[in-house]
């Protein structure tokens, strides 16, 4: 029997493809209706940032009891994430900054003072971190778009400590000193030294100090979305290491006989620096009679950096959202 409503007739193949256009538009209008409605997203692919840091860097240690703020150095530096989840964020560091102390900041210890040291070194570090996002962090401004983190991690860097060798006449023209006016005003580099009687027969137990040591970092921050591809961040990180010369001090004063000679007077003139402010115990050729086997450092103690920095980062690869697929 013929049908007369010519709409019943329609072939099977255009009712299909008029459904499909339907349902394709009402899915559509579901998702616009849960962005905008709904801050819950859908990730394709994980997230991965990269990004610029700067800030200020500091250090623990003989030359600073705690932090000396009038010694705070410029840091700066390269950072990528991995977001490998809401609360688990994967970080790869690539950073320098720089860190110095002086015994002459602490006029009011005179013990401190008078040792009359000081130091500043380069800091390079590469590490590998991960940050626990405390409430959640979804790298867009519609949910959770901003989290403290706390964070841990390991990583390499490498130090070199110097000072600067200031020439007097009347205390460094002996014959023991040797030819050291013409370093005057120089920065010399101090692990060469053997300030301490590294490596030296009568202190061969003194293994001189590599200038490439292992860290873990460790801190607190927060960071939070400017919008779906950009966000900032602020932190405080201390780095624990393990090892007691980041300032080139660590044990006891020891004879200027045992490393002036080996290293042509430097190494006597930059390991006692007392007589540059009291020569009344100079020896007839050179260093203090007062010093020899006394406390220079503390080696029970290791030296701790520290870099405060704020960061910039800008999503590279996922963390598109996505509408569903047929």
């Amino acid at each position: 029997m013929k049908n007369t409503c010519k709409y019943l007739n329609l072939p099977i193949t255009m009712f299909a493809k008029s459904l499909r256009i339907i349902s394709l538009l009402v899915v559509c209008f579901v998702c616009f209706s849960n962005a905008q409605g709904q801050p819950k997203k859908r990730f394709k692919g994980k997230p991965i940032e990269v990004g610029l840091t700067a800030g200020a860097s500091n250090y623990m240690g003989e030359l600073t009891p705690f932090i000396a703020f009038n010694e705070t150095k410029p840091m700066g530096g390269i950072i990528c994430r991995f977001n490998y989840s809401d609360f688990i964020t994967l970080r790869g560091n690539a950073l320098f900054g720089q860190i110095a102390g002086d015994d002459k900041n602490y006029t009011d210890v005179a013990e401190r003072y008078k040792r009359n040291l000081n130091f500043k070194s380069n800091i390079i570090e590469f590490s590998g971190t991960l940050e626990w996002n405390l409430m959640g962090f979804e790298e867009t401004q519609r949910y959770n778009p901003g989290s403290p983190f706390l964070f841990i991690g390991l990583g390499v860097f490498k130090f070199n400590p110097m000072t600067q060798f200031n020439y007097i006449p009347a205390i460094h023209t002996t014959a023991a000193y040797g030819d050291i006016a013409k370093h005057d005003g120089q920065w010399i580099e101090l692990q060469t030294l053997s300030t301490e009687g590294q490596e030296t027969t009568q202190y061969n137990d003194r293994k001189r100090y590599s200038l490439t040591q292992v860290t873990i970092p460790l801190g607190v921050g927060y960071k939070k979305q400017f919008d779906d591809v950009w966000a900032w961040g602020v932190e405080l990180g201390f780095r624990k290491t393990f090892t007691d010369y980041l300032d080139d001090i660590s044990t006891t004063y020891v004879s200027p006989d045992i490393t002036g000679p080996s290293n042509t007077g430097l190494s006597a003139a930059l390991a006692d620096r007392t007589v540059e402010l009291d020569n009344s115990n100079l020896r007839n050729d050179y260093g203090s009679t007062e010093r020899l086997g006394a406390a220079r450092g503390n080696d029970a103690n290791r030296d701790w950096y520290l870099f405060f920095n704020f960061t910039l980062t800008r999503k590279i690869t996922g963390g598109k959202q996505t509408c569903f697929q047929f």
